[in-house]
């Protein structure tokens, strides 16, 4: 085995040999309806929710629990995509769309994906949170911005709607690797098999030696075979490199992603997702990173604002039940959910 395989060259996508998991044909129409320009009609996300059981099921399953407390049950697909947002509810779908592989769920690679589906969802939703922070086109802090809860999303979303399937689907590519290569995926992610060999390695060295390719590459690769929107298959391949990427996917858009991405791993198990090697994040290591400094008002700054990172941490409760919620773990009564500061002075 070699110790080396950074001198081999990156695939290209289309010399990657993978299978696409068998994702229900309404996702890359839901994707497309959430980066239409000012997405909000209820209508259309109800044509395509009406004929698809599952996603009407798990709409009404989350219309009528405690989050949103109503007194009578609804039973109308349409009626419950507007009392929840049209964002939101499309959101749900497109996390059901993973929620449904059932063969990820009960393989061997069982605890990376429920670690997987929980970071997806907190990236997702502190994504939308960052980019509420920005004026429309800007890259400064626009004050008043907050952090949502799980029943307040659809209001600000129907606004805004910028960001949630972008992150929430940032790493689609360690799914594909799921799918494709359990045994090994689990080896890699789990019991961290490899690190010892790679000592120096980054976690997509890592997965280029063990896979073939890396899960921005075949993150890329299925959403291109899906269909998915330019911009949103620019966010999956360039997440990590937001300065560097030169497609159709909005600087601002990659910035928060990564940034989300950085928070969330940052809030600690479980939503901290899965990686090749054990890298501990804190918060000083997370405001650290230069994107931060599309946050910070201030000209030529390195970081952050001052009190940024202290109220992202000061949210993790709010991201758990956020993430409780989309994953259909939180049908019993909760406690008032707790409304968010502003995240930037």
């Amino acid at each position: 085995m070699s110790n080396d395989p950074t001198h081999s060259p990156a695939p290209a996508l289309r010399d990657l040999d993978l299978s696409v998991p068998p994702f229900p044909r309404t996702l890359p129409r839901v994707l497309e309806l959430l980066h239409e320009p000012g997405f909000t009609d209820p209508e259309a996300l109800t044509e395509i929710v009406q004929h698809d059981p599952a996603a009407t099921a798990r709409l009404l399953k989350q219309i009528n629990s405690a989050y949103y407390g109503l007194r009578r049950s609804i039973s109308d697909v349409g009626r419950a995509i507007r009392m929840m947002g049209t964002t939101t509810a499309a959101g749900s779908v497109v996390s059901l769309g993973m929620l449904r592989m059932d063969e990820l769920a009960d393989g061997p690679v069982e605890a990376c994906f429920q670690r997987f589906i929980r970071h997806s969802e907190a990236t997702g939703f502190l994504t939308r949170s960052l980019l509420d922070s920005l004026s429309p086109g800007d890259d400064g802090p626009a004050p008043g911005a907050q952090l949502e809860s799980p029943a307040d999303a659809g209001a600000s979303a129907a606004a805004t709607g910028r960001g949630f399937a972008e992150g929430l689907l940032h790493d689609f590519g360690k799914l594909v690797l799921f799918y494709n290569y359990p045994e090994k995926a689990a080896a890699l992610y789990e019991e961290k098999r490899f690190r010892d060999h790679l000592q120096e390695a980054d976690d997509r060295t890592l997965e280029r030696f063990v896979f073939g390719c890396d899960h921005c590459q075949a993150g890329a690769y299925a959403a291109l075979e899906l269909n998915f929107p330019t911009a949103l298959v620019d966010v999956v391949r360039h997440h990590h490199d937001p300065e560097g990427a030169t497609g159709d996917a909005s600087p601002s858009v990659l910035r928060a992603v990564r940034a989300a991405n950085l928070a969330a791993k940052a809030m600690g198990a479980p939503l901290a997702g899965v990686a090749p090697t054990e890298e501990p994040i804190d918060w000083a290591a997370c405001a650290a990173r230069p994107v931060w400094r599309h946050w910070n008002p201030a000209p030529e700054a390195d970081g952050p604002p001052p009190d940024l990172m202290d109220r992202l941490r000061a949210k993790r409760g709010m991201v758990m039940l956020f993430t409780d919620f989309f994953v259909g773990a939180s049908d019993a009564e909760e406690p008032d959910l707790p409304f968010g500061e502003p995240l930037a002075a």
